[in-house]
């Protein structure tokens, strides 16, 4: 619209604004009209210089700024303000696309047309800088004094050995005994499954944690994380939508993290199985790393593979954790064995048990549900090993 436009909420009780930005004159009315009259402009610098940095704005980007040249213009204006949140409506959503947009600060991107709604997507951005706005400085009193917090990265190098599994359980249980914050961070940006086997609905995810930290608003991401109320745990999703493995940059899965440690005791962090620079970034960036694989040998040969490739990188060394489970199955292999192929012990072998599958289908760890089973008892060995003698440890209760 004319550069004369306003940004004025048309509900009164909404507690951000919302602009539409778009050089063709009918596809910015479309947009308007379908967000409930919102503020449109024809120019970035028309929206600019109606910004107020008090007051939170949603800026939904058209087709005409999904350009290189267009990208550039709006990460320049995303690092100036930290109450701008920006939405991308495009008519085709490839993954360059995505991974440019993101790099410009912007929290989604949604089809014009498609089945997400560039409502909901602008609602859930909008409620995210509200929310950051109205944080009380007190927030930070939650932060640790001392070191930061460790950070325990779950790998494997084979899918369907029960990385996921083992992440969470293991997260439950030093949630369960510690006396500080323990954060679960799903960091499959394609297949992530932790927020499904908690039976945890996911609020804000590790897009909108990546998005903050773009912005360099660190105290925001540590609000993203929901609490659950089975285990206590705080748990950042991966995001609703598969995305390529490269969308985020290395250093800032890293910075999400170190937010986190920041403020919590542990970090937990399941990775997907596979290699790729952010991968190994955190794998570098961990106190810890649990390696599982099972008792089969394409599970051990990806292993060796894999532990060849860490050892090339120089960056796992004696942080290295063999996770071997189903480690009583009656395969005809023996563990030792696979001791001796890898050169590593099998420090924490985790038994088949029917528990677990019956645990996952109902969306509650096995550690809770069955913690006198002999799997939760070798996935508590893990967390208490995790958590060293300082542990203050809690007193267990069956969640009913």
């Amino acid at each position: 619209m004319e550069s004369n436009a306003t940004l004025e909420s048309p509900v009164e009780t909404t507690s951000f604004d919302i602009a539409v930005v778009e050089p063709d004159a009918n596809l910015r009315t479309r947009l308007a009209v379908e967000l409930a009259g919102a503020a449109q402009f024809e120019t970035m610098e028309d929206l600019v210089q109606q910004l107020n940095p008090a007051r939170p704005v949603v800026a939904v980007f058209g087709p005409g700024f999904a350009s290189p040249i267009g990208f550039q213009h709006v990460h320049r204006v995303t690092s100036s303000y930290s109450s701008l949140g920006v939405v991308f409506a495009v008519y085709e959503l490839s993954t360059d696309v995505l991974q440019q947009a993101l790099r410009a600060g912007a929290r989604d991107a949604v089809v014009i047309g498609g089945e997400a709604s560039l409502h909901q997507s602008v609602d859930r951005v909008g409620e995210l800088l509200a929310g950051a706005a109205s944080r009380a400085p007190a927030s930070t009193a939650t932060t640790r004094t001392g070191e930061p917090g460790r950070l325990i990265s779950v790998f494997s190098t084979k899918g369907g050995v029960g990385k996921t599994c083992v992440a969470i359980n293991v997260a439950a249980s030093m949630a369960r005994r510690s006396t500080e914050a323990v954060v679960l961070i799903d960091g499959d940006l394609q297949f992530g499954d932790v927020s499904v086997m908690l039976g945890l609905p996911p609020q804000n995810t590790v897009l909108d944690a990546a998005a903050a930290v773009q912005y360099g608003d660190l105290e925001l991401v540590q609000t993203l994380a929901s609490k659950d109320p089975v285990t206590g745990l705080l748990v950042l999703p991966a995001p609703l939508e598969p995305m390529a493995t490269d969308a985020l940059l290395p250093g800032e899965i890293v910075n999400i993290c170190a937010a986190f440690q920041a403020i919590a005791g542990h970090v937990v962090i399941d990775l997907p199985s596979l290699f790729s620079d952010y991968v190994l970034a955190l794998i570098e960036a961990s106190d810890d790393v649990l390696l599982v694989g099972s008792m089969d040998i394409p599970s051990i040969k990806n292993l060796k593979i894999g532990m060849q490739t860490l050892n090339l990188q120089a960056i796992a060394g004696p942080k290295l954790k063999l996770v071997l489970n189903h480690a009583n199955a009656k395969v005809k292999l023996d563990v030792k064995e696979i001791e001796r192929v890898l050169g590593l012990s099998a420090n924490f072998p985790v038994p088949d048990d029917i528990s677990v599958p019956i645990s996952v289908n109902a969306g509650r760890p096995v550690v809770v549900d069955e913690p006198k089973s002999p799997v939760s008892r070798a996935l508590d060995c893990i967390a208490e090993s995790l958590l060293g003698p300082a542990a203050a440890p809690k007193k267990r209760r069956r969640a009913k």
